[in-house]
């Protein structure tokens, strides 16, 4: 019989266990659901600038807001189980036959510091450089800054969580090199390409300002440098 696929095996994986999948998904969203209105106010303290202010301009903002948080766990959750899914197939196909349990788990950790290292950077350094440059900007032309609960929040959430998955570069990069769909020499003569692609992703990601490009810009090329050595001593 002819073997399928290897994109049709992992649908047919993902359908067999599409229930518990999805008891997981909607008990994570449940749960990050109820802890939301902490998070909300964290964030708030943490980020929002000193002369800056939120209003609440929609019956439901605050509730669409929560929804939002509980909405950005359940993807982050569905993520990972692709994640382990894409390795499972691979491993039973052989396409990776020196990867056993261990080393499925291991890479699941390394994606999780990876995304958590993503988080953390957006939170502690990138976006508190941003908004405080973006409300300087505005006082400076004598404005007021004011945003929407939903404006301020959709902002932080699509950049935190756009970079913690960008910064899976390195596995990405790694699991090319593993199924040697190319190598590392290849990936050292076409840095300059990526670098000029990395800066096209960043300006699509975040504000229109030169700065914020960079702050997303320079790490992803660190990281590709840092994969392209990892691919050269492994």
């Amino acid at each position: 019989m002819e073997k399928k696929p290897a994109y049709d095996e992992i649908v047919d994986k993902l359908r067999e266990k599409t229930w518990v999948y999805l008891i997981l998904i909607f008990t994570t969203f449940g749960i990050v659901f109820n802890f939301a209105p902490d998070l909300i106010e964290w964030l708030e303290i943490r980020l929002l600038p000193k002369d800056a202010t939120l209003i609440y301009i929609s019956p439901a903002e605050y509730f669409i807001l929560k929804m939002k948080v509980a909405s950005y766990a359940a993807l982050s959750l569905v993520f990972i189980i692709a994640i382990v899914q894409i390795w499972h197939v691979m491993h039973s196909r052989s396409v990776l036959p020196d990867i056993g349990i261990g080393k499925i788990i291991g890479t699941l950790i390394i994606s999780l510091i990876l995304f958590g290292i993503g988080v953390t950077y957006s939170l502690e350094l990138m976006l508190p450089l941003v908004l405080e440059y973006l409300q300087n900007d505005a006082a400076s032309a004598g404005l007021k800054t004011t945003y929407s609960l939903n404006a301020f929040y959709h902002f932080v959430f699509l950049l935190t969580f756009s970079l913690g998955i960008t910064f899976q570069l390195p596995l990405i990069v790694l699991l090319m090199l593993k199924l040697e769909l190319t190598n590392t020499e290849q990936l050292a003569e076409y840095r300059s390409h990526l670098a000029v692609t990395f800066f096209i992703l960043a300006a699509m990601i975040t504000p229109p300002d030169v700065i914020s490009q960079f702050l997303l810009a320079i790490p992803l090329m660190i990281l590709y440098e840092v994969s392209i050595i990892i691919g050269k001593v492994t």
